[in-house]
């Protein structure tokens, strides 16, 4: 390969696939760093870039190269301004790109910007062997954790958000779908002091995995005992068809989060479930910037949760078509890509 040349995972055209292939190494551009990505994981979002579902058509402009999680080695710093990041830090981006003007951003809802950019998404992200990343989304990772967990640090932030919204201490906490972000949203439950965990997934191996990460309980679907039992419910799955479930699971005035994203509209009977049980109803889009990375740093450093469990499987940057088969099967954990 040509020295100003990289490898990278782009979704090119506005249809399903993707295409790895050879394009110039990018340059950092004003408040920019270059990083050489070090390790980096797939996301259920990717997974709905590579479909490419109505949510990803509505999010994707191609071409753009994709990926979100990643841990890289800053190589170059394009900024006048003073900062704590250095050359040879090892750093990860938020995804959310913010704007520091809007109101949200303003008020401190910098994680929900009305101008966000998504990194690997609407901008060029980080499945390739250099990336650049925005300054002021810029992570400098702890330099005693592995890289491997600095890679998925992302999803468990999701979870760390959700979890925390959720108020979970003491109570009786049910998680609808066990990908990565459900599994780390068992254990930040077990950690933030919940009474009892319980993991729905159908496919076992993640059930499996969900036990692993402290789950009290997992099963293949709700069981007619827990409806109406539980104190707290998290929506993971982003099942259109589990959304129903998840309405039947909460106790009368119970809470609800959701977090993962339907590929289609879903319909709610709003008199039975949020009138007639007085349900408390949020949602969680992302972490927030930056108290949540700081939780995620703690649970990490003071082994309150140990990422590396449901990390399953590694695969080359040239393999990612045989680790995506991996990843839509659902017989994974965290998946990394090495460049």
């Amino acid at each position: 390969m040509a020295q100003d040349k990289m490898l990278a995972v782009l979704k090119e055209k506005p249809k399903s696939g993707v295409e790895i292939k050879e394009i110039p190494i990018p340059k950092p551009q004003k408040e920019e760093v270059l990083v050489k990505v070090v390790v980096a994981s797939i996301c259920g979002t990717d997974i709905s870039i590579y479909d490419w579902t109505p949510w990803a058509e509505g999010h994707i402009k191609p071409p753009v190269i994709i990926g979100h999680e990643l841990v890289g080695e800053v190589l170059e710093i394009n900024s006048t301004q003073p900062t704590h990041i250095k050359k040879g830090d090892l750093v990860s981006s938020e995804t959310h790109i913010f704007d520091n003007t809007c109101y949200q951003c303003l008020i401190n809802n910098r994680h929900i910007c009305e101008n966000m950019e998504l990194f690997g998404i609407g901008r060029n992200g980080g499945f390739a062997e250099y990336a650049t990343i925005p300054l002021r989304t810029t992570w400098k990772n702890i330099a005693s954790l592995d890289p491997k967990v600095m890679s998925a640090q992302e999803p468990l932030g999701n979870a760390v958000h959700v979890v925390t919204k959720a108020q979970v201490a003491g109570k009786t906490v049910l998680v609808f779908g066990l990908g990565p972000v459900g599994l780390c949203a068992i254990a930040v439950a077990k950690a933030y002091g919940a009474k009892r965990v319980i993991g729905v997934n159908r496919g076992d191996y993640r059930r499996n995995l969900g036990l692993k990460m402290g789950a009290d309980e997992v099963y293949e679907s709700l069981p007619k005992e827990l409806e109406n039992k539980c104190d707290v419910v998290l929506e993971m799955s982003g099942n259109a068809e589990v959304i129903s479930e998840a309405l039947k699971a909460a106790r009368i005035a119970g809470k609800l989060i959701f977090f993962g994203i339907p590929k289609n509209e879903a319909s709610i009977d709003t008199g039975k479930y949020f009138i007639n049980k007085e349900l408390s109803v949020d949602s969680v889009f992302g972490r927030r910037i930056w108290e949540t990375w700081f939780q995620v740093s703690d649970l990490l450093t003071e082994g309150k949760v140990d990422l590396k469990t449901i990390i399953t499987h590694e695969f080359k940057l040239s393999e990612f078509e045989e680790a995506m088969k991996v990843m839509k099967s659902g017989e994974s954990g965290k998946i990394l890509l090495i460049p």
